[in-house]
């Protein structure tokens, strides 16, 4: 078709959002009322016009042979977005992120395998051949935005989970955290909307290419996630399709008439889209004795049908990410990590009983020296203790800090500082200093009253009423984020009396109760003497965003007339009522090794392709191993019989490449996924 790229063409190209609809199994395309918003916004729009000026001036000096046909390629860096993953999917997510790097490496540089499928349809579309862009793509795995995420860590693929990506907005989403970035943002898209992009896109203030749960990767996934490549869309190819947008490509059939225009030379002009897999040279073009390009990127057919761009579509990718992207590019997040190390946590809130937060050191770059860890800072008077002071391999730290009683309210400093033989580094962390927790303490002309707490490992039975406020806090238990526990309350109405029984647990630590999913309603009972409410017992589940370390949790029975539901608040004071405190010990979730697998070890790690898995396991099935590389292709099968519960087996991977591999493990009840590396 005839180069025709004109702002207000282009302008009108932007609002097309591409979308596939998972319910018919077919691509569709339409204008969306999102990208008309975004037109609207002066800012987007100037920056948007400016943005194709470039890429206009780059597209006439090609025309003109004014420029290197094959300069140095250009590095794209990648990082990847599941705000609904799994943290316990990490490696799996990764790999997952991995293989849709690696589809659009090849696509983009015409080394897919399935391009040899063009040998055959090349007779239909006679002197064109497949186009090759001049860049390529990587995973970041370096200088990381800091604070997004605190299991993202320096070294490792810029794979975030759990993240929220652009505050969860809508199209466009942009997060200038990830300026300089091609993102992509994995997320659940309604009306089976398959992914969408801008057409011409910007990275400077953290675009991104929007991709549903179904469409990206190649591979099985990572079901625990709920993220999984479906077919027909289950190759990576719809990325492939909405990364051309981003980089000015717009859909082979344009308007869908054939006096529209696509602006490229050698793509023959059609005016409908086609589905499915329709063979080479089945649907005619406009021209009479020319063919629609079925097959190519930018068409709406299956992935598994769509297998090529042709020369003059890569010629504007490359003059688009030359003249527009190459600019925002954030440089050298592809390169490995400078060897040292990083100390990353959550920062605390804490009432004037101090607290503690969990820091991760993790080596980077092959360092291996030992770190020595101290503190400074925080408020006058404190206290501040590191458990462990040193590690000499990856591992966890605690920071305790107390002694805050005399301390104002208000955000202070506390500087981690590590130093080893040949590197010293520090990092800060805010302690924001609270109120305490409100007082409440009931009245004692009445036995209303709490006589018995069971919760995890707390069981304080047999109390009966020794005051309105009952301080048990020297009474503790831990419990694991993720995890569940029951709580069972006794309580005595004083005779035939309505009570209500109410629990709250200061899950972030704020030193209030007032916060969403922090209390607990134990019920409304009548005629009981130190027998348990009735929603005894309930279940607690431990937030997955509990702030790690000592928190309190606050256990009221008080007295109401019948029928007026006179229910308790956390720091009422002066009634029927008896208060009891506890404290709860939050830890880190168990691990996927102990929910699962018990005693699950994979050594050595890494490895030369031979290894050996142990494990204890009462299900009375065969293991079985299965080991896939990073595009999901399994390299290894078997299975094993073991006589008692203790399982021991060495695998060894023949003629196997260096690389990252994942290792599943199964005992027909329970699997986990582990990654490994070989050397």
């Amino acid at each position: 078709m005839k180069m025709n790229f004109t702002i207000k063409s282009l302008f009108a190209m932007l609002m097309l959002i591409c979308v596939a609809n998972s319910y018919s199994q077919q691509r569709t395309c339409g204008v969306d009322e999102y990208m008309e918003e975004m037109l609207k916004n002066p800012e987007l729009a100037k920056k948007y016009e400016e943005n194709q000026k470039k890429f206009q001036a780059e597209l006439a000096r090609r025309a003109n042979g004014d420029y290197s046909a094959r300069g140095a390629s250009i590095v794209i860096p990648v990082a990847v977005h599941f705000p609904t993953g799994n943290e316990a999917d990490r490696d799996c997510l990764v790999a997952l992120a991995q293989s849709q790097v690696d589809v659009l490496n090849a696509d983009y540089t015409a080394m897919n395998a399935d391009i040899s499928n063009w040998t055959a349809a090349s007779p239909f579309y006679p002197g064109l051949q497949p186009g090759a862009a001049n860049i390529s793509f990587c995973l970041a795995v370096s200088d990381h935005p800091v604070g997004v995420d605190p299991e993202l860590l320096e070294g490792e693929p810029a794979v975030t989970i759990g993240y929220n990506f652009a505050n969860g907005s809508g199209f466009p989403e942009l997060d200038s955290n990830w300026a300089g970035y091609m993102n992509f943002l994995i997320k659940p898209l309604s009306g089976g909307t398959l992914g969408y992009s801008p057409l011409g896109g910007s990275i400077e203030n953290g675009g991104a290419v929007v991709m549903n749960l179904s469409t990206f990767g190649t591979g099985s996934g990572c079901p625990g996630s709920g993220i999984a490549p479906g077919a027909p869309f289950n190759l990576g190819r719809t990325v492939t399709h909405e990364l051309g947008h981003f980089y000015n490509l717009n859909h082979t059939f344009a308007d869908n008439t054939c006096t529209g225009d696509d602006g490229i030379t050698d793509t023959p002009n059609i005016d409908t889209e086609s589905y499915n897999c329709p063979p080479a040279g089945s649907v005619n073009a406009c021209t009479p004795g020319q063919y629609s390009l079925t097959m190519n990127y930018m068409d709406y057919v299956n992935d598994a049908c769509m297998y090529m761009f042709t020369p003059g579509q890569m010629n504007v990718v490359d003059a688009y990410v030359s003249s527009v992207l190459a600019s925002q590019i954030k440089p050298g997040v592809c390169d490995p990590p400078t060897p040292g190390f990083t100390i990353a946590g959550s920062d605390l809130g804490t009432c004037t009983d101090g607290g503690m937060i969990e820091l991760a050191y993790t080596q980077v770059g092959g360092f291996s020296e030992t770190t020595n860890f101290t503190a400074s800072g925080g408020p006058a008077g404190a206290t501040i203790v590191l458990n462990p002071v040193s590690l000499d391999s990856d591992g966890t730290f605690d920071m305790s800090i107390s002694g805050l009683s005399g301390a104002t309210t208000g955000d202070y400093t506390i500087t981690v500082t590590g130093t080893s033989a040949s590197i010293t580094d520090s990092f800060d962390f805010t302690v924001s200093v609270l109120d305490d927790i409100c007082p409440s303490v009931g009245t004692t002309q009445y036995q209303t009253s709490t006589t018995g707490v069971t919760f995890n490992t707390i069981s304080n039975l047999n109390t009966g009423k020794p005051s309105g406020y009952s301080d048990y806090t020297a009474m503790s238990t831990d419990v694991y984020t993720d995890s569940s526990y029951d709580l069972t309350v006794n309580a005595n109405s004083d005779g035939n009396y309505q009570i209500i029984t109410y629990a709250w647990i200061d899950w972030n630590q704020n030193c209030s109760f007032d916060d969403p999913g922090e209390q607990y309603d134990l019920g409304t009972s009548a005629n009981i003497n130190n027998q348990p409410t009735i929603n005894s017992p309930l279940s607690i589940t431990v937030p997955s965003d509990a702030v790690l370390g000592n928190t309190v949790m606050r256990i009221t029975t008080k007295y109401t007339d019948p029928g007026l539901n006179q229910f308790p608040t956390s720091c009422e004071n002066g009634h029927d009522a008896e208060v009891e405190d506890y404290t709860i010990n939050v830890l880190s979730s168990l691990s996927i090794d102990e929910k699962e697998l018990s005693n699950f070890n994979i050594y050595p790690n890494p490895n030369n392709g031979e290894f050996t898995i142990k494990l204890n396991s009462n299900s009375g099935n065969n293991i079985a191993v299965d080991v896939f590389d990073i595009r999901g292709r399994k390299i290894f099968n078997n299975s094993y019989s073991r006589n008692n519960s203790d399982f021991s087996q060495s695998i060894k991977l023949n003629s196997v490449e260096a690389g990252m591999y994942l290792v599943t493990v199964s005992d027909g009840a329970k699997k986990i996924t582990k990654k490994i590396i070989v050397e």
